[in-house]
């Protein structure tokens, strides 16, 4: 049988890596008993796949994989088992079985929002930032990015679905992003924070959690909200 979920990677483990992360899976899996289905072959492993993989220094509360298991198991008894012997930071939620002909996870994903913690030097005015985020979506926002073929400009704007400021205190400002995300690429969220602080002249450490992932509509995994 084949189980998706969703695991959370708090901010205790966001410098993993994801290989550390299938890693981290596979061993607690084991641990917890689950019965896990192996490949053949001289060098058998869990079948395990990925929405997308989880960039290291994010943290995350929506990172959706499907593990096919060698017995049935009721979700609810897969994430009992898993959780009660997870490592701190990480917690499995949203689990269901998967119906026949389903398709996979990455040839679904569509879309993820993110929650953007800055830390600027200095104190900034919503009315500046909202200006400059205005200006730069109402271009091309071209950046560097590092192919097979070597480094080439890119304009990563069509990946942009929304950009907000969501609090401001201070130096400390919160911005929510919806950038596309597919099999094939997606926004960069680094890069574009990177490109606001430049256009702001600002320096600012800041932190990005991803909140959510959406997928092509069919009842089962979040979809893009009708706006």
């Amino acid at each position: 049988m084949k189980l998706i979920a969703a695991y959370q990677k708090g901010n205790e483990i966001a410098m993993i890596s994801h290989l550390d992360i299938q890693r981290t899976l596979q061993r607690t899996f084991r641990r917890a008993g689950i019965p896990l289905l192996y490949s053949n072959g001289f060098n058998p492993h869990p079948q395990f796949s990925f929405a997308t993989a989880a960039a290291t220094g994010m943290s995350s509360s929506c990172e959706w994989f499907e593990v096919q298991l060698s017995e049935e198991i009721a979700p609810e008894e897969f994430e009992r088992r898993a959780n009660a012997v997870m490592p701190q930071g990480m917690h499995v939620s949203g689990s269901f079985v998967v119906p026949e002909n389903f398709g996979s996870l990455s040839a679904k994903l569509r879309a993820a929002e993110y929650r953007v913690d800055l830390q600027f030097d200095e104190p900034v005015s919503k009315e500046k930032l909202d200006e400059t985020l205005a200006t730069m979506l109402a271009g091309e926002i071209i950046i560097q990015k590092r192919t097979k073929g070597g480094i080439r400009p890119v304009d990563m704007r069509p990946y942009i679905l929304r950009v907000s400021v969501g609090q401001i205190e201070g130096e400390e400002v919160t911005l929510l992003v919806l950038g596309k995300l597919q099999a094939d690429g997606g926004l960069r969220v680094d890069a574009l924070i990177d490109a606001l602080l430049e256009r702001l002249d600002a320096h600012a450490a800041y932190e990005i959690h991803r909140t959510n992932m959406y997928f092509a509509e069919d009842g089962l995994l979040p979809h893009l909200p009708v706006e």
